[in-house]
């Protein structure tokens, strides 16, 4: 297999031939469902889910990666493994930061600024910091591993484990603050969280099961990364689309349907409604957002 090879050990890029079929058929996947957020935030001007967006496009630029590298097999070489590599270990950042950005106008938008153990502005910026501090590390180590050594790759690996800890850290803390954020919503309703139509629950619902299947997939990574260039997760393909692309994937697809746009309305002084089956979204008395009652469909 193609890798670094010293005398004093080996980093193998691939330890299998990565499979065509399950990357083209995420391909196709990732790219009608980030054809369709595209779409949705044209259409709506949601400009909270732009980096889920561009995470969307990393995901599928990602596979055609690893397509890249199947064809190569078993010579593998540096620049398609960096193509996949690094953006698929980014994108999920990427979505996170959208998450967060949620969180924070969801507040806002039931007048729950008293509630929140952090305040909206400093909600955002702080987790969004935490990010983008991650996506620095984990980027700064790839571009360590670029340096072409055995040694590099080695201390690439290290600081993308330390992006990938301080990804998790973050996690964890933003679904507790959150989980206080939901109990204290639910103990002391707000006037605006009764009256606004804003269905705030199920909001918070979508955040906590994108926050999961992100969380779940980063300790994947994190796992993955620590046990080394010879673990039993990276010798195993299939964990890699368990444990990272059907989840990722599930998270787009989630926010496919349970769009926040209504909420952007509501804080722009527009309303929420259901008018013949429809669910509607009027920012001072423009549409922005359409779907069928019960999440059956959205555009």
């Amino acid at each position: 297999m193609g890798g670094i090879k010293t005398s004093s050990g080996v980093f193998e890029y691939f330890r299998y031939t990565p499979s065509i079929p399950a990357a083209a058929t995420f391909i196709v996947l990732f790219s009608l469902t980030t054809a369709l957020h595209t779409y949705q935030l044209a259409r709506t001007r949601t400009w909270i889910l732009l980096p889920l967006v561009l995470g969307g496009y990393c995901e599928f630029i990602g596979y055609i990666g690893r397509i890249l590298c199947s064809n190569q097999a078993p010579n593998f070489t540096m620049g398609p493994y960096l193509l996949e590599n690094l953006l698929t270990l980014l994108a999920p950042a990427l979505f996170a930061a959208s998450i967060y950005m949620c969180l924070g106008r969801i507040i806002r938008a039931t007048d729950g600024e008293a509630l929140s153990l952090i305040r909206p502005q400093r909600l955002t910026a702080l987790f969004v910091t935490g990010d983008i501090l991650g996506l620095g590390i984990q980027g700064g180590g790839a571009g360590v591993m670029t340096a072409g050594s055995l040694a590099d790759f080695y201390a690439g690996e290290k600081v993308v484990v330390a992006g990938l800890a301080l990804l998790v850290a973050s996690f964890g803390l933003f679904v507790f603050v959150a989980l206080v954020f939901d109990i204290r919503m639910r103990r002391a309703p707000t006037a605006r969280s009764s009256e606004s139509g804003l269905d705030w629950r199920m909001d918070l619902r979508a955040l906590y099961i994108g926050s999961g299947l992100i969380l779940v997939r980063s300790i994947f990574r994190l796992v993955e990364y620590s046990q080394g260039n010879s673990g039993w997760l990276i010798e195993h393909e299939w964990t890699f689309y368990v444990f990272d692309s059907v989840l990722m994937f599930a998270v787009m697809v989630l926010f496919n349907v349970l769009h926040p746009s209504h909420v952007k309305a509501l804080l722009q002084g527009g309303r929420y409604f259901e008018k013949g089956g429809w669910r509607l979204a009027e920012a001072k008395g423009e549409e922005v957002q359409m779907g069928k009652v019960g999440g059956r469909e959205e555009v």
